[in-house]
């Protein structure tokens, strides 16, 4: 436990981070709520096909119902708790962190260090939706992977080997919609960048631009180079639609693939 605190003492931004580990122990807690409530639905199916389909009894399909609802309830209230709570912090880490930012940044471009200043401020508004978002969820969620793995491998080794399966594919389509969309996303943030750097160049001379009527001219010239950004951004959107679209039908196909490993081994 030390060696983590120094490791999280090393700078300001750290430290800061470090300082909110109590909220980031509470999210945990949601998300162990929420995961293992994501099982929910399973058990509800093999009590309605195992007990009521059996006894034929509407009381204890009410039961059963009732009780799964309440079920989905608290799921959703943990996943609602961890939301707000991560956007709480959120807030609090651009209050601590922004002023410091703003005094540094002043002092960089006191002494004429270079520098883009609208490039700093970005840089801490992704750190935010960072910690806000769905990378700080699946940093939660993921480690919950293995223990489920683990559970199908004790209910019978070859449910966990048809898990196993479907998660390598689930990693090679992500790595391959990172791949395929990283380069256009890239190529689409230089393209607007240059866009405009280019406009903000013939901005500050607009009192020369206005009376010799190059208003439309300059116009034409920025959209030339916005178009090609928005067609690259586009490229690359579409490539992760695609990709996100092939792994949801992956995931329906495991679900009922499992399914039916899981009733031939019943049979057998």
């Amino acid at each position: 436990m030390n060696a983590v605190a120094l490791f999280f003492k090393r700078s300001e931004l750290t430290r800061t981070v470090w300082s909110f580990r109590r909220e980031f122990a509470i999210v945990g807690i949601f998300s162990a709520v929420s995961n293992l409530l994501m099982l929910a639905p399973t058990l509800n199916m093999l009590q309605v096909y195992d007990v009521v389909m059996l006894i034929r009894s509407e009381t204890t399909l009410i039961a059963v119902s009732l009780f799964t609802l309440l079920l989905y309830l608290v799921m959703a209230f943990a996943e609602w708790s961890r939301s707000r709570l991560l956007v709480r912090l959120g807030v609090r880490l651009d209050t601590l962190l922004s002023t410091r930012v703003f005094n540094a940044n002043f002092e960089a471009n006191l002494q004429q260090s270079g520098g883009n200043p609208s490039r700093v401020f970005a840089d801490l508004t992704e750190l935010r939706q960072f910690l806000t978002g769905n990378g700080i969820f699946a940093f939660f969620d993921a480690p919950w992977t293995p223990i489920y793995l683990t559970v199908l491998f004790m209910l019978h080794p070859f449910l966990g080997i048809v898990a196993i399966f479907f998660v390598l594919i689930q990693v090679g389509l992500a790595k391959l919609g990172h791949s395929l969309t990283v380069a256009h996303a890239k190529l689409a943030q230089e393209s607007q960048a240059q866009a405009l750097q280019f406009l903000q160049a013939k901005l500050r001379n607009t009192e020369a631009v206005e009376p010799m009527g190059m208003q439309s001219f300059l116009y034409a010239r920025w959209y030339e180079r916005h178009l090609k950004a928005l067609l690259q951004m586009g490229d690359s959107q579409a490539m992760g639609h695609k990709i996100t679209a092939l792994s949801k039908w992956v995931r329906y196909v495991q679900q009922s693939l499992a399914l039916g490993a899981g009733a031939l081994l019943v049979i057998d």
